[in-house]
């Protein structure tokens, strides 16, 4: 762009003119200046003609009477639910599977309520399995743990209970804080919030 066109005036200017506002530069520039006084005519001449425009106010009843011809349609919840072929095929999957699967949780409870001597025999070794695995896990994570670089601090963190009382009292505080920005973050917005 040339430096000749940056001297114009802005369109801001031009309105300035022609609502009285002008600064003195733009008024000199409009003096001195062909282009932008050519500019100026044409802009005062569109608002002459724009002027001899008719007007009309609307009158007093007319947003009243523009009302009474609105139809408010029903509200989105009120509205049915029209599932697609493919919502319903999968609903149609899904009650299938809880009825399966509930019938075969109570079917199991009601055959262990008639036998349960055999219940209690085929449920013990998977009891006592299930606690074995549970101690081997603990002593597992025990032994990792007790072999990290960080448990030597942590342990002697937690050696005396003046010690470990603040350290409670910060993590259950931590805690807290997490729970509450929680619940904030799962609270529905109350209807007034202006969203």
């Amino acid at each position: 762009m040339s430096d000749e066109l940056l001297d114009h005036l802005t369109a801001d200017e031009l309105d300035g003119l022609a609502d009285g506002s002008a600064s003195p530069r733009a008024v000199s520039h409009v003096a001195t200046c062909t282009t932008c006084a050519e500019l100026w005519e044409q802009d005062a001449r569109l608002i002459a003609m724009l002027g001899h425009l008719p007007s009309w106010e609307p009158r007093q009843d007319f947003s009243d009477r523009v009302m009474a011809q609105v139809r408010l349609g029903p509200a989105v919840a009120d509205l049915p639910w029209i599932l697609s072929d493919r919502e319903r095929r999968a609903r149609r999957r899904v009650a299938v599977a809880t009825v399966a699967v509930g019938g075969a949780f109570a079917g199991g409870l009601a055959w262990a309520a008639a036998h349960p001597a055999a219940a209690i025999g085929w449920s013990a070794p998977t009891v006592a399995d299930a606690g074995h695995s549970l101690w081997i896990t603990l002593q597992t994570v025990a032994a990792n743990a007790t072999e990290q670089p960080w448990f030597d601090g942590l342990r002697d963190a937690l050696a005396t209970p003046a010690r470990a009382f603040p350290m409670l009292v910060g993590v259950l505080g931590a805690y807290a804080l997490a729970l509450t920005g929680l619940r904030r973050l799962l609270t529905e917005p109350a209807t007034d919030a202006g969203l």
